[in-house]
């Protein structure tokens, strides 16, 4: 029996959700072995994990240009080194100690490298994993001492070798959705499920796992009073606060649904005819895995719009640049041919096999090492 140790942080929603769909996927095909999913950040200090969470939420709400400008001045080729990274290794070093695993899985850049560099010295001796989350790579993700990529695309496999890491390092495998995307019920079935009529067209609006976005209330503002009937389904997120406000705004009117984190959104997706949402990668591939448009209100500035770019290019999504184009576009995606064709589109660019490629992937970097093989020792315990 092997043991799978996933890292991630929780600075969106969407590090986590990879992190989980890959878990998912491999008790799928090896369910023996053991896996847990940490916050690594949390597991260093927890009182830095909750600020940071609370920083970074703020800083891209209300200065994303700021974002950007620092995501790109910070994408270069210099060697990095953070004091937090010695605070990791201890942290990663105990946890390791405590769970003896047999691969090192993140899906956040920070614990991949903190894992890349104790690998390098000595202090780490199984391989470690990096599992990149978006449409592009960011140099935070690249470390000599990773043993092996997991990107979306070869566009990320390009900019890896770019950046000098070798391609029999690097292995295209799709961003990883939960593989329930991969066993979709018929689109009525769906309905049925979601308790949702059959009748009325569906939009689904998402903010991603963190939902507050003031665009996200200009949106549902606009959709309190839609030109033609259709039933719109919130999903706020965890922000518990940014649901009751929502209800408080929106509740009464007879067309909307609103929700507060939704862990079945697969079936959601596939009961939905347009999703409102961010640029998140997550949400841009599990929406292409369920055949669903999306209309992207906001991009963050770097790995989102990489991100857009992917699916604008693709043809599964449309960004929205005014809100006043806003029914227009809607109009065209659920009955035009726009729509049609966005949807045709989504089916050709999903991956929703990627956490089980992703998790069969792992599995050999522990079975070609340890002579573990679908969990058993194939060594006779020697």
């Amino acid at each position: 029996m092997a043991r799978v140790l996933f890292l991630t942080a929780e600075y969106g929603a969407g590090h986590l959700r990879a992190a989980e769909a890959l878990q998912k996927a491999l008790r799928q095909i090896r369910p023996s072995w053991q896996s847990m999913v940490l916050n690594f950040v949390r597991e260093v200090n927890p009182w830095f994990d909750r600020f940071s969470q609370r920083f970074y939420l703020a800083f891209i709400r209300k200065v994303p240009s700021w974002y950007g400008w620092l995501y790109h001045l910070t994408d270069n080729g210099q060697e990095r080194r953070y004091p937090w990274d010695r605070w990791g290794s201890k942290a990663l070093l105990r946890v390791c100690r405590m769970l003896q695993p047999q691969v090192v899985v993140a899906t956040f850049p920070t614990p991949g490298r903190v894992a890349g560099e104790m690998r390098l010295c000595g202090e780490l001796e199984v391989p470690v994993v990096m599992v990149i989350t978006d449409h592009t790579a960011h140099a935070e993700w690249v470390h000599p001492g990773v043993d092996l990529y997991l990107v979306a695309d070869e566009k990320v496999a390009g900019l890896l070798e770019r950046r000098g890491v070798g391609r029999q390092r690097i292995a295209v495998t799709g961003i990883p959705i939960d593989p329930s995307f991969g066993t979709l019920p018929s689109y009525l079935q769906a309905r049925r499920l979601c308790g949702l009529p059959k009748d009325v067209p569906v939009v689904l609006i998402s903010g991603g796992g963190y939902g507050r976005t003031a665009f996200l209330e200009e949106i549902c503002s606009l959709l309190a009073c839609p030109p033609f009937p259709l039933l719109v389904v919130v999903a706020a997120g965890k922000d518990e606060e940014w649901r009751r406000k929502l209800e408080r705004r929106f509740g009464h009117l007879s067309h909307f649904r609103i929700l507060g984190f939704v862990e079945n959104m697969a079936l959601f997706m596939r009961a939905a005819d347009c999703l409102v949402g961010k640029a998140g990668a997550l949400t841009l591939a599990e929406a292409a895995a369920a055949g669903l448009p999306v209309i992207v209100y906001r991009a963050l500035p770097g790995q989102e719009e990489a991100n857009l770019a992917y699916y604008l290019e693709a043809g599964s999504a449309v960004r929205l640049t005014s809100p006043v184009l806003f029914f227009s576009l809607l109009e065209e995606v659920l009955w035009g041919r726009k729509g049609r064709a966005m949807r045709e589109a989504a089916r050709k660019v999903a991956c929703p096999e990627a956490a089980l490629l992703g998790a069969k992937l792992i599995a050999e970097q522990v079975e070609s090492r340890s002579g573990f093989c679908c969990g058993m020792r194939t060594d006779g315990g020697n």
